[in-house]
């Protein structure tokens, strides 16, 4: 492991992923003095946040950090493994030789005198540093919670949070799965296809989630939003400021060139579909009549991506080379809601593994900096940039495009913040 050699640094990076790497690669090209605290390890997201069979939700073309290219034989459309890219993020790393110092953790950063004091935790031993300027490159997903209701869940139901699911080796009977999301929607298929130990209903508690499908007229739906520049939709430019805090389209990057996946495809293969996850009662789990209206929501989601491409191709006279001669069974609408149930309630005896996939947060309360941080302990910026001179962020969604918060904003945000990082100096 890469050791502390100093105490004083001109910019300190906090967080080892993609985004901490990135920012790490351009400065050092500017011969930038630096180090990127991990508190784990390099790609720790990727390594403890992700199940066995997940891969990237993007194609290849999309998850470039700077100074990387495709290699000749690698297919630009297909998509890689979690494994696949956590050894790219490991190798980036090592081949570019960048002062990565994992399994330490940051507790607190203080500012004073033009200068941050930061105190990190290493081996179960404080160590004080200081830098000139900071960049806080940890993502917005860097921690997950269950949630808390009035009445206990009986001890008898295995509960796993998404964070810590990995294979279907882990649950048994009737599961519940609550969020509709990406990840949601992909363990809900694995456990369908699937045979677990003493299998039985797979319910999903669903919520208003857009759907994706994954390919539309010969191209995957993130080429056609690129060509379109849906993905440089800038933050600061948004009429509805909500759109920023929808949740990520259902859609999965499983198989060669990936597929959709839908609540009618999820039906079909067996999966109960519940309203949204309320509250639990003395007897059971209860939940809302709303489920026709998230079915409804997904598909004129996908109906909607579909309008903009075909709009897209009128104006550009480019109909006739991109025909919609595909049919995605996965992708027809559920206009009767045959995948809709009726159902508001289960009992406890009915549910033998609770699997939470309501996605993450993240913590700040290290940054103990007046005015850097909200009420809600969001951290306060503009474009990345905070209000306190010298602190920036990196990697969070939305950032300052609407592909900030994918691997493929990342290397265009930390070409930003380097930049303003060099002028500040």
């Amino acid at each position: 492991m890469r050791q502390i050699d100093q105490q004083h640094y001109d910019v300190i990076v906090i967080g080892g992923g993609q985004a901490g790497l990135a920012i790490s690669y351009l400065l050092k090209q500017s011969n930038i003095n630096h180090i990127v605290i991990e508190r784990n390890q390099i790609a720790n997201s990727w390594v403890n946040q992700r199940w066995d069979s997940f891969t990237l939700n993007t194609p290849n073309w999309m998850n470039l950090l700077p100074g990387m290219a495709l290699s000749p034989n690698e297919d630009r459309e297909a998509f890689k493994t979690n494994a696949e890219y956590i050894a790219t993020l490991v190798n980036y790393a090592k081949e570019n030789e960048l002062p990565i110092i994992e399994q330490t953790e940051v507790t607190a950063v203080h500012f004073s005198n033009n200068t941050y004091d930061i105190t990190i935790s290493q081996e179960s031993k404080n160590t004080k540093l200081t830098a000139n300027q900071i960049v806080v490159a940890s993502g917005q997903m860097s921690d997950s919670t269950n949630p808390l209701f009035d009445y206990p869940i009986p001890a008898h139901i295995k509960q796993i949070n998404i964070a810590d699911y990995k294979n279907p080796t882990q649950v048994t009977g009737n599961v519940l799965i609550v969020g509709s999301g990406q990840s949601g929607v992909q363990i809900a298929e694995e456990l369908a296809k699937t045979n677990y130990t003493n299998k039985g209903h797979i319910y999903l508690a669903t919520s208003n989630v857009a759907r994706s499908p994954r390919r539309y007229r010969g191209k995957d739906v993130m080429e056609w939003l690129n060509m379109m520049r849906v993905m440089d939709i800038r933050t600061d430019e948004l009429e509805d400021i909500m759109i920023s805090r929808q949740t990520q389209p259902q859609v999965s990057g499983v198989g060669h060139y990936g597929h959709t996946v839908s609540l009618q495809s999820l039906h079909r293969m067996g999966v109960t579909h519940l309203g949204k996850m309320l509250t639990t009662s003395e007897v059971g789990f209860e939940f809302s009549d709303e489920i026709k209206q998230h079915i409804a929501f997904a598909d004129k989601g996908s109906e909607k991506l579909k309008t903009i491409v075909d709009t897209y191709l009128a104006k550009t006279n480019q109909e006739d080379m991109y025909p919609n001669i595909e049919i995605d069974e996965a992708d027809i609408a559920d206009l009767n809601f045959t995948a809709a149930s009726d159902i508001t309630a289960l009992d406890f005896s009915q549910i033998d593994t609770v699997l939470w996939a309501i996605g993450y947060q993240a913590k700040f309360n290290y940054l103990q900096i007046p005015n850097a941080l909200s009420d809600k302990g969001t951290p306060i910026h503009t474009n990345g940039v905070s209000p306190q001179k010298g602190l920036y962020y990196l990697g969070f969604p939305w950032l300052i495009k609407r592909k900030s918060g994918i691997i493929f904003g990342v290397a265009e945000d930390a070409e930003v913040i380097s930049q303003l990082i060099k002028e500040n100096r």
